[in-house]
């Protein structure tokens, strides 16, 4: 207890300095060079005369273009300086608190910028790909301290993870393995970083200087070193926001005009728990790289007031934060959309007999997916390839609209006739059940295959209240010319630069949205539409996101959600998925 005592002194000794230099890093990353990163890279794609970046384009986004290629990678380039400078910033300014010698807050400034100074002269591109390597590949822990735009949109969709999961047993042991090998070679390369920053060594001679450090027997020794370290960190946030989130348990019991104020306060300090363990881990981190440590002070005079206001202008910005996460998504409620027709797997995909059966639910839209048969009709379909439901080979262009609703689709130990559009939207009209129709475009359609669709479709669709939705943004362009009030979204296997389209709204993979995808839809007067949640937790994030809706193949649980959401708002809850993501470092 009396180390702990002391720790807390130190680091309440330094306040002023961490919290200003955690403070000065949020405002520029986050209010300026993010926003200019997304401004920038728009004004980049729109000079290249495309709309958006999908992976349907993206040869052509960098190929068509010399010059373009040339400014994206600049501003690439651009980033991972900034990041390496971010980095070097917070390692220079550590090790100044850890200087045994007693500094005003100016001197501290000074001391920095003549670090910083050094450090810049001495940069060069494989300092930059080794540091940034190592922060965001071996130790991936320090990701959370940066803030590397094109990095963070750099991820493997949910979608992807989940059939792996489903398909590969060895899936959880690669992973597992590699964490544990990364860490390691972490622990062996990490003192290459003080060489770099602090000595102006280079890349190759801060390497070998690490390996030598590290060599046999001892390499286990800075292994369990730095896994003491993290854990350091880990604990001193775990057990903070632990507190809090029982706090809030017990406040959850109170009448909601009591439960909402109590949790915007535990957010409050969650957050600050957050900063505190990030700062205790860079001192430690930096202690352990430099064998050096938080000098012991005599009793002196403090400005106790300068620390007091640092924290409360802090708090009053995580208070705000803490009001946008926790009231305003629930101002409304997000549509609900059946995917492919069905819920809890209660029939074949995109069959009538499973529209009979979800519709009983009365989902908002029930999502489906139609493509072009041989004959020029079309068919609801998902799949290119008919073999995995039907047992027939080939896909629907092989086939005509008779011969397809011949054949029988089975699935979760079901069988359902395959069914025309015609017949799939009158049951639908006839139910009072809106579609989402997804337009599924092939190599093998017809030119006019829009076109012919929304000939025989278009009035009734929009008359109605229908929606269509596609991948293919050409199909998009033409539903609007044909009717700019027939609604229609653009679908985004990924998070990239935001797209500046015709469309009405995007449909997008739920594990690659955020809060600035949102936010500049809202700007843009543009739906966000998430798919594809299936659990209680990815809902939740969604609703946090305050997307406009939600496919799902989980209706009931969705149904459940918004429910609850109405009736009993679990703060606790939300609260804790808010942690889980804070100690999510992949």
């Amino acid at each position: 207890m009396k180390y702990l005592y002391k720790e807390f002194q130190k680091i309440y000794f330094n306040l002023d300095k961490i919290l200003k230099l955690f403070f000065s890093l949020f405002i520029f990353m986050e209010i300026l060079w993010i926003p200019f990163n997304s401004w920038a890279s728009e004004e980049i794609l729109a000079l290249s005369g495309h709309a958006y970046l999908s992976s349907s384009n993206i040869i052509q986004v960098f190929m068509e273009k010399w010059w373009v290629t040339v400014l994206f990678l600049l501003l690439f380039l651009a980033n991972i300086l900034i990041a390496y400078l971010q980095m070097a910033l917070i390692f220079v300014s550590i090790r100044q608190l850890l200087d045994k010698k007693v500094k005003r807050f100016r001197d501290y400034l000074i001391d920095i910028k003549e670090g910083m100074t050094v450090v810049m002269k001495s940069t060069n591109l494989s300092k930059i790909v080794f540091v940034l390597f190592f922060s965001v590949v071996l130790f991936p822990f320090l990701k959370r301290i940066l803030n590397i735009y094109y990095y963070n949109k750099l991820l493997i969709p949910q979608f992807i993870l989940d059939y792996l999961s489903q398909n590969s047993m060895l899936l959880a042991i690669l992973i597992s393995s590699s964490v544990i090998i990364f860490f390691w070679i972490a622990s062996r390369l990490m003192y290459a970083l003080p060489q770099i920053f602090f000595e102006q060594k280079s890349v190759a001679q801060a390497l070998r200087f690490s390996l030598e450090k590290t060599k046999g027997a001892k390499q286990w020794k800075y292994f369990f070193q730095l896994l003491w370290v993290l854990l350091q960190s880990f604990l001193t946030y775990a057990v903070l926001s632990g507190f809090f989130l029982g706090l809030q348990i017990l406040a959850d019991n109170l009448p909601q005009v009591f439960a909402l104020p109590i949790a915007i306060i535990n957010f409050t300090f969650i957050q600050l728990a957050y900063y505190s363990a990030i700062a205790v881990f860079m001192i430690k981190f930096v202690g352990l790289l430099t064998g050096e440590h938080l000098p012991s002070y005599h009793r002196q005079r403090l400005h106790h007031g300068l620390r007091l206001t640092i924290m409360t202008l802090s708090a009053l910005v995580f208070m705000t934060q803490g009001i946008l996460y926790l009231y305003s998504p629930f101002t409304t409620v997000p549509v609900t959309i059946s995917h492919r027709g069905v819920n809890n797997e209660n029939g074949v995909q995109n069959s009538l007999e499973a529209l009979q059966e979800t519709a009983k639910l009365k989902p908002d839209y029930v999502e489906m997916d139609i493509q072009e048969t041989k004959d020029g009709n079309f068919v609801v379909m998902h799949d290119t390839d008919i073999a995995n439901l039907t047992g027939n080979p080939g896909g629907t262009h092989d086939y005509n609209l008779k011969e397809l609703t011949q054949m029988t689709a089975s699935e979760n130990g079901m069988s359902a006739p395959v069914v025309s559009f015609s017949d799939y939207l009158d049951k639908a009209d006839e139910l009072g059940q809106k579609l989402l129709v997804e337009i599924k475009v092939t190599a093998q359609d017809s030119a006019s295959l829009t076109h012919n669709f929304l000939q025989r479709y278009g009035k009734r669709l929009l008359a109605k209240g229908h929606q269509i939705q596609s991948l293919d943004y050409k199909t998009i362009v033409e539903v609007k010319k044909y009717d700019k009030q027939l609604v229609s979204f653009f679908i985004l296997p990924f998070n990239s630069i935001y797209p500046t389209t015709m469309a009405d709204g995007y449909t997008m993979e739920y594990s690659s949205l955020d809060q600035n995808f949102i936010v500049r839809s809202w700007f843009n007067q543009k739906s966000v539409y998430a798919w594809t949640t299936n659990d209680k937790d990815s809902m939740m994030k969604m609703m946090l996101l305050n997307v406009d809706g939600m496919i799902t193949d989980n209706l009931t649980e969705l149904n459940s959600l918004l429910t609850d959401v109405k009736e009993n708002l679990d703060y606790s809850y939300i609260l804790s998925l808010y942690v889980q993501q804070q100690l999510d470092i992949f």
